[in-house]
């Protein structure tokens, strides 16, 4: 069973969708399944190219009864879910964030045995009037985050669900769990609020973070009294290492994608350390990581299930 999957609902042209990609990559995401809910020609060229690393592309389910969002959430519960321990279920201006230096597959694997679901705080980035270089990189271009406002900055918006935990997802309040508790990023017990239904007592900003850079920007500006005076540390740390993702993937992309690794390139313009080559003994270490080790794990999984029988999350 793969360990960890992001699941995401993404239409149009989605410029930041090869960022938001690497980002989550480098972090130490390996699975994506993203439904396509109207992607343009570009965005689903891009997706159908990352295919051989890790991104799943399905079509947005269709129902009458919720929106396309909750319709591809619940589609993977029923269908995708079994083949992943733990899943997140995000949008394209959401970031999950570790600590620095830090990979999300160490805390995953670190989450207690009893949790179903874990809540991840979020912090609220200002997008307003900072967009100089709509062409950069989302965590250059939009580098403070709103503060002094625990309420909103820090309420938690997203949960990590263990398979079998959640039988379906219907609005954006915490799911309703059949199996484990539910806990905090720090693996506290997490409390809920009942002043606010949806959420949960206390906040607690653990190894794991969610950046949100909200479109519609907030209201305030980060030339205003709640904005930070300076870049938030967290997430400029893992530019570089995002840039180095985004590097090997052009790599990969010419060879499996030639036509779509020049487009890109030519919209990556203004980020000119995409410019710099890869080391070849650095671009087969990440061709092993990201192709040939998959492929190992697959065939034990196989092995393992025939053998063993498939193993239960619980």
């Amino acid at each position: 069973m793969r360990t960890f999957a992001i699941v995401a609902v993404v239409e149009g042209a989605a410029p930041d969708l090869f960022e938001w990609v690497s980002f989550h990559r480098a972090v130490g995401v390996r699975h994506f399944v993203i439904y396509d809910n109207g992607l343009d020609v570009e965005a689903a060229a891009l997706l159908k190219a990352h295919e051989g690393i890790g991104v799943t592309a399905l079509p947005c389910p269709t129902r009458i009864d919720m929106t396309p969002r909750f319709a591809a959430y619940n589609h993977f519960l029923a269908s995708r879910a079994r083949l992943f321990r733990f899943a997140a279920f995000l949008s394209l201006d959401e970031f999950l964030v570790p600590a620095p230096g830090r990979s999300i597959q160490d805390w995953i694997a670190r989450i207690p045995p009893h949790a179903g679901a874990v809540v991840v705080n979020r912090r609220v980035f200002d997008t307003a009037g900072l967009d100089e270089n709509p062409s950069g990189l989302v965590l250059r271009r939009f580098p403070r985050a709103l503060a002094n406002s625990e309420d909103e900055a820090n309420r938690p918006v997203t949960e990590i669900y263990r398979q079998g935990a959640v039988a379906a997802i219907i609005d954006t309040g915490l799911a309703t769990l059949v199996q484990g508790e539910r806990l905090m990023s720090d693996f506290s017990p997490a409390e809920p609020d009942p002043v606010r239904p949806g959420t949960v007592l206390g906040v607690r900003q653990g190894e794991i973070r969610l950046n949100h850079y909200p479109r519609p920007a907030p209201a305030a500006s980060a030339t205003g009294p709640h904005a930070e005076a300076e870049p938030c540390f967290r997430t400029q740390n893992w530019v570089g290492p995002t840039l180095d993702e985004m590097r090997h993937a052009l790599a990969y992309l010419e060879g499996v994608a030639p036509a779509e690794a020049l487009r890109l390139r030519a919209r990556s313009g203004a980020v000119p350390e995409l410019a710099r080559p890869v080391s070849p003994r650095e671009h087969r270490l990440w061709r092993l990581r990201h192709l040939h080790q998959p492929r190992v794990e697959a065939a034990g999984r196989f092995l393992q299930r025939k053998l063993f029988g498939a193993p239960r999350p619980w």
